[in-house]
């Protein structure tokens, strides 16, 4: 089998590059391995690239993937894929006067917070990753991609092989998360968790003292835990703090029914974009903001391998 690019890696942003890449013309396989604790199958999907303390040009990537939002999902849309997001903005509630003073918040709440001291609403919304992926991945195979399920053991020399099978491709795109530790790549796992209720939900991205809340799905997505390792699953310790942070913090969900709960691995590390050696390229090191700065990488990698960015 052959490929003008082998993405490895079917997350948000490997996703969205074979799609960019595949709409221009090019010959693509994307590979994944669909292992459970992919971090864009738990990821809140935040667009908030002030509350999360971006500057410099991490702030101006991260402004970049805010604008092109709406215009990828005008996209799919135009394809029959709708995915939920929302773009009325991102709201810091803080908790103490010095964090009142440090986020000049002004503005009144836009959600009951127990203990909030006025709010601060900054540009942002946020994009479910879930329903993004799946979005990406149909428009992918419309476009002539090749999408294959398939664990990638190694590369080398223009050659991506795994247990079943190999292929050719004249460069190779690694966006393989907190993963990047098997090919060499400096990127650890940070895990999160998240639970799901059903609930009133604030309009966009709200964050409170240490965590945070969104719409998701008609309900409410309450978030994260942070923890290094590759510990699988949600557990009574990330259950309890979440649950008590949601009944605590905010009135409105303190009779709020279960839905469920997620778990996902970050790829902590420093921010990477580029290429590694000959032919082989690497995005890793997005740690939460994977989602916001997906449309940045993605016109960078196109950049990196000489394919006009119509879409900038």
């Amino acid at each position: 089998m052959r490929a003008d690019v082998a993405v490895v890696g079917a997350g948000i942003i490997g996703a969205l590059a074979a799609y960019e890449l595949a709409k221009r013309g090019v010959a693509v396989a994307l590979l994944d391995a669909e292992k459970e604790g992919a971090a864009t199958l738990a990821s809140a999907g935040m667009l908030a690239p002030y509350p999360e303390g971006l500057s410099g040009e991490l702030l101006e990537a991260g402004l970049y993937g805010l604008a092109r939002y709406p215009e990828l999902l005008a996209e799919l849309r135009e394809r029959g894929l709708e995915v939920e997001a929302g773009f009325s903005g991102t709201w810091v509630a803080p908790l103490s006067l010095g964090e009142k003073e440090a986020w000049q918040a002004q503005d009144p709440l836009p959600y009951p917070v127990r203990g909030g001291l006025g709010a601060r609403r900054f540009p942002g919304g946020f994009v479910h990753p879930k329903a993004l992926r799946e979005a990406l991945l149909e428009a992918f195979r419309d476009l002539g991609g090749t999408y294959l399920r398939a664990e990638v053991e190694g590369v080398e020399g223009g050659r991506v092989h795994w247990r079943e099978g190999a292929l050719r491709a004249r460069f190779v795109l690694l966006a393989v998360g907190a993963w990047g530790g098997r090919f060499g790549l400096r990127v650890r796992p940070l895990k999160g968790e998240a639970l799901l209720l059903w609930g009133e939900a604030p309009p966009g991205p709200l964050f409170a003292g240490e965590g945070y809340l969104l719409p998701r799905e008609g309900g409410v997505y309450v978030g994260a835990t942070s923890r290094e390792g590759w510990a699988e699953g949600v557990d009574l310790y990330g259950l309890r703090w979440l649950a008590d942070y949601a009944h605590e913090r905010f009135p409105p969900l303190e009779g709020a029914r279960f839905r469920g709960a997620v778990f996902g691995f970050r790829p902590a590390g420093e921010l990477f974009v580029g290429e590694v050696e000959e032919g082989v390229y690497a995005a890793v090191g997005h740690g939460r903001n994977g989602v916001l700065l997906a449309p940045w990488t993605a016109k960078r990698l196109l950049g990196l391998l000489g394919v006009e960015d119509d879409a900038a």
